[in-house]
């Protein structure tokens, strides 16, 4: 099961950043001085609750698992403790004692967010659309929610899956007016404007979504060059698809770009003298670019005078 229908890293990467992000966005270290006020019982809870939050950003999700645990033994009735340790359950791949906590952690909590939207991604997962939509759009009705953009782009997603194209393009703007950064919403628009044609369009869209969590994934890079491509610019799309073999040499996509190098600079090129050129001024550019970034670097830092 996949967050997004393609091939490729994003797609694992988006389904991991989602849970993480909600883990600590929504649930961080407790105040140390809200602890000194607690009675023990509550703050020997508290500390194993941060223990696990911070396993579960740390990606150690036996060390997680364990420590909430102990957390929900000593106080059964807080929501977040429920919605942390179903995130670790999920991670572990117990899909079952996932749902059951996330929808204690709601039960306890009608108004916890996170729980919801985890749920709801779960159910997406499951292909329990309906489901997964219902809890979706309950947690667009709270608008004090940091992170709709991300509700939005998941919404958008359903509609894509149920083939409802314009609703979804105006779910995923609303996700990156929420959000400008963010390059999964990006991504999508990307996609589904070459789907359409509107290579210029799509071109924009996967530039965009080469930044942020996304920057270490060839495909924007990739379908970035198809558009260039499909718009005539040869030279430009050369240099993209050089890049993805410098960036990410041994993906699939390396080997995709290498075959459409090769193309290009047999049928594209060869008879396109201005396009050649502009080629080479590009590659110029480029190195120019790098050694201007080398000299930075290898600048000494100037010490800080008090």
């Amino acid at each position: 099961m996949s967050f997004i229908w393609t091939q490729g890293k994003i797609v694992k990467e988006l389904i991991v950043v989602f849970a993480v992000a909600t883990v600590f966005f929504g649930c961080a270290t407790t105040d140390p001085n809200e602890l000194v006020q607690m009675d023990p019982v509550q703050k020997k809870a508290e500390l194993y609750y941060d223990y696990g939050t911070n396993a579960l950003v740390e990606k150690n999700y036996t060390k997680a698992l364990v420590n909430l645990k102990k957390a929900i033994a000593i106080v059964d009735e807080d929501s977040r403790f429920h919605n942390n340790l179903g995130m670790a359950y999920y991670f572990k791949k117990d899909l079952k004692k996932a749902i059951e906590h996330l929808q204690r952690s709601i039960e306890i909590d009608q108004k916890n967010s996170d729980a919801k939207n985890n749920l709801a991604s779960i159910y997406f997962y499951q292909g329990k659309y309906q489901e997964a939509e219902t809890l979706y759009l309950e947690v667009t009705k709270d608008l004090e929610y940091p992170k709709q953009f991300r509700v939005y782009y998941n919404l958008g997603l359903l509609d894509l899956k149920n083939n409802r194209k314009n609703k979804a393009i105006s779910l995923f703007k609303k996700a990156i007016a929420e959000n400008k950064s963010y390059c999964p919403a990006h991504y999508q628009m990307g996609l589904v404007s070459f789907s359409s044609h509107n290579y210029h369009q799509a071109a924009t869209s996967f530039e965009n979504a080469s930044f942020g969590t996304c920057a270490a994934d060839p495909l924007p890079y990739y379908h970035h060059a198809l558009s260039l491509v499909n718009l005539g610019e040869f030279g430009k799309a050369l240099i993209k698809f050089e890049e993805i073999l410098e960036k990410f040499p041994q993906s699939k996509q390396a080997i995709l770009a290498t075959r459409q190098i090769k193309s290009i600079k047999i049928n594209k090129l060869r008879g396109n003298q201005e396009q050649a050129l502009q080629y080479q001024l590009n590659q110029i550019e480029k190195k120019m670019n790098k050694n201007r970034q080398k000299e930075k670097n290898d600048q000494p830092s100037e010490s800080l005078n008090f």
